[in-house]
């Protein structure tokens, strides 16, 4: 070409250059900004989703536990304020606090405490002194709440307080982060008789905050509603210390709201939530260097390829317009370099080089966010738990928590079966394996497996189709364990069940339950299924019904002969071939029911008998501990007996009730079940038993006695029908007219004024 158009080549190089240029350049200026406000977007809908989710969690358990008191005050077992007077209550309540253990899944431990008693009393069966929480390895010991400040508390307590996570040295001498609500009974209430202390570990608020899919879970705080650090993943200790955080957390801006914030030179994106249950703020800062790190690193590889490309192609350019050379070969090269190009048979030009390069910065941005809406439910475990405890009404109620869970249950039957490892060990070993082992079955099947709250038990659920063959499943997962990892197991498991009703997988885990706890007693076998065999005949109801009743009657009269042969029928029948394991436990329970009341009578050791009943009732025992306890208890109750009751000072059953009579027939509170209860009988027995003694039922008694001092009242006496009425035990003159006109004949007053004529 010649020299002198050389301003020509100039001008057709750059009209060349700016064609080329000038899209790719409109592309990248809308396109970088666009991607990472994207991403950003996206990030921020999944971190309120994900913030929105632990508040949502929170509340559903934070409910319960600001329901609890309520609960338990309206519980007409509890009687709080005849604990004082009638020390049985100590045990109704160790009773029926167990009872409000379901949530333990959440809650480490509830404790009841009542001021007239000054005790505590756990949901988990044990009690405590307000003495115990300044012991080490027997009761709650806070680092920072002495005994002292405790007792205060509790009596001026009118409010609900939270204790932000601090140490706490649990029974047993182990150190645990934990959370604590001290709830007033009645909430609210200035004579209040007690409250409520539930403690929750931090490290299971720690768990429901992980997402296992996010590249980073960021910094999790929870904090109250005067913005106090409660719970977080950094620990409130390095909240509170740092200034960054401090002031971070006093700035106000409103719930769901996301912006970028800068802490200890390092950028997050901030989302919040406020509770509309407690007033809570939940807070979430994701640091976004790390997540979109990938997105950056790819464009400056893109921007690093355009320089490239615009470099070479104006230099191609300009040569080929000199010497007609064609680069297209080697602009080839270098993308397939730079971008790591797949092999083909027809390689890429520099215009396809650049789409190239486009589309794998549009799918890296695909793939993070699907990357970023993937993740595993953090309360999945939670919900099948629910779902196998019978919460749930309806499959529609179920599914519209479980569908964002990844829980379903696709074919028509289910079994569920329960697993105990004989020796300690670690259960997360054998629930991964058990895992594993059923990920590996080619037959259509879905499985669940999860710990359940008992102490080395793993709960397994198989849906599957009809005629399953689960018996050889499990048998080869027990022998698996066997050889692998040298362990023992014993498993019961349900008969295969429809999903027709939810109800059927509460059942199917109860069936589970009884077939895993008659392995246990019969030792005859260590894989087990449901069978109608296993149920109770009415017969054998009555049998067991005779005999705790003969039992309870022995002890009432303190018949030292009949209690040790009771004891031995009770025995000889829980020894009986073919009883199924829930009955014997059943039986064993009611008999040292029975026992301890009887021992409550003559033992006056409080302490004692609590530390006994939680030695019976908190523990897993065989058959022969079972039997051995009930001799040793019945041996001491009638030691007792022999001491305390002498021949000459012994009274009949008769005697008994009208010295209670006689001291409580003007009491208005004088009722049948307060008499029961004097004599820890249900009031049907009591009512059964009053009749046969007395010849009437207790009502018609009691109200005779009362009309027969009322008639003295009115006639040496110038007091008020409604006065007399309330004297001899009437809660009102209409009941006491009544009552009088139905025994007498004829109203008070008409009686009054007969009396004045024959005076």
């Amino acid at each position: 070409m010649n020299i002198k158009n050389k301003p020509l080549l100039y001008k057709f190089l750059l009209s060349y250059v700016l064609i080329f240029i000038f899209p790719i350049v409109i592309m990248l200026a809308f396109y970088y900004p666009y991607t990472m406000t994207a991403v950003k977007d996206k990030l921020s809908a999944w971190n309120d989703h994900t913030t929105e989710q632990l508040m949502n969690s929170m509340d559903i358990f934070t409910k319960y536990v600001y329901n609890l008191p309520a609960e338990i005050m309206q519980n007409q077992e509890i009687k709080p304020y005849m604990i004082s007077e009638d020390p049985y209550q100590k045990i109704v309540i160790i009773n029926e606090m167990r009872k409000y253990n379901i949530t333990n899944a959440f809650i480490e431990n509830t404790l009841f405490y009542l001021k007239d008693a000054n005790y505590f009393f756990s949901n988990k069966g044990s009690a405590y002194t307000i003495d115990d929480f300044g012991i080490k390895g027997v009761g709650y010991v806070y680092k920072d709440w002495p005994v002292e400040e405790i007792e205060q508390d509790l009596a001026a307590l009118t409010a609900p307080i939270i204790r932000p996570v601090e140490p706490v040295v649990v029974p047993g001498g182990h150190t645990f982060n934990i959370l604590s609500f001290i709830l007033p009974l009645p909430l609210g209430g200035e004579n209040s008789p007690g409250s409520l202390l539930i403690l929750v570990k931090e490290d299971t608020i720690l768990n429901m905050m992980q997402t296992d899919n996010d590249e980073s879970n960021g910094i999790f705080i929870i904090t109250n509603e005067d913005k106090s650090c409660l719970v977080a993943t950094l620990g409130c200790e390095q909240i509170n210390t740092q200034a960054a955080f401090l002031h971070f957390l006093q700035q106000d801006f409103s719930a769901g709201a996301n912006r970028e914030i800068m802490i200890e030179n390092e950028t997050y994106l901030v989302s919040k939530s406020i509770s509309r249950t407690n007033g809570w703020h939940y807070i979430r800062l994701v640091p976004i260097s790390e997540t979109v790190g990938d997105i950056r690193s790819l464009q400056k590889s893109t921007l690093l390829l355009l320089v490239i490309v615009i470099v070479t192609t104006s230099i191609v350019i300009y040569f080929s317009m000199r010497s007609n050379y064609h680069p297209i070969k080697r602009l080839v090269d270098v993308a397939s370099q730079l971008f790591d190009e797949p092999d083909s048979k027809h390689k890429l030009n520099e215009i396809d080089t650049i789409d190239y390069a486009l589309n794998q910065l549009s799918a890296t941005k695909a793939n993070l966010d699907e990357q970023l809406m993937q993740t595993k439910p953090i309360i999945r475990d939670q919900l099948l738990f629910d779902l196998l405890l019978g919460n749930y009404e309806s499959w529609e109620q179920f599914a519209q928590e479980a569908d964002d869970y990844q829980i379903s249950f696709p074919y028509q039957y289910l079994t569920v079966a329960a697993m105990l490892i004989e020796a300690d060990a670690n259960s997360e070993l054998f629930l991964t394996f058990s895992k594993i082992y059923f990920d590996k079955r080619q037959e259509p099947l879905v499985s669940y497996i999860m710990k359940s709250h008992n102490k080395r038990e793993i709960i397994i659920v198989l849906c599957h189709e009809e005629q399953g063959n689960n018996e050889a499943l499990l048998a080869s997962l027990q022998r698996q364990i066997q050889q692998q990892l040298n362990q023992r197991c014993l498993i019961g498991f349900s008969k295969e069940r429809e999903l027709a009703d939810i109800k059927s997988i509460y059942i199917a885990y109860l069936q589970a339950a009884r077939c895993l706890d008659q392995i246990r007693f019969q030792h005859a076998t260590i894989l087990a299924g449901y069978a109608d065999g296993m149920q109770t005949s009415s017969g054998l109801v009555s049998y067991q019904s005779e005999l705790v009743q003969s039992l309870e009657l022995a002890t009432l009269k303190n018949d030292i002969e009949n209690i040790p042969l009771i004891i031995q029928r009770i025995q000889g029948y829980m020894s009986s071939e073919g009883i199924s394991a829930h009955i014997v436990q059943s039986l064993y329970w009611n008999t040292m029911s029975i026992l301890f009341h009887a021992l409550e009578r003559f033992q006056q050791d409080n302490d004692s008998i609590l530390s006994s009943i939680e030695f019976v009732f908190q523990r897993r025992y065989t058959l022969d501990q079972m039997l051995a306890i009930m001799s040793d208890t019945a041996s001491k109750l009638c030691e007792l007996l022999s001491e305390v009751m002498t021949s000459a000072a012994r009274r009949t059953p008769s005697e008994q009730i009208m010295a209670i009579i006689e001291q409580y027939w003007a009491d208005p509170n004088l009722s049948l079940q307060f008499m029961a209860d004097q004599f820890q009988m249900s009031p049907s027995n009591f009512s059964y038993h009053f009749k046969k003694t007395m010849g009437q039922n207790f009502k018609e008694y009691i109200d005779g006695l009362r009309i027969q001092q009322s008639m003295l009242l009115i006639r040496h006496s110038q007091d008020s029908i409604e006065n007399i009425a309330m004297q001899v035990g009437f809660m009102n003159s209409s009941s006491f007219i009544r009552s009088f006109k139905k025994i007498v004949g004829m109203t008070p007053g008409q009686y009054r004024d007969q009396s004045k004529q024959h005076r």
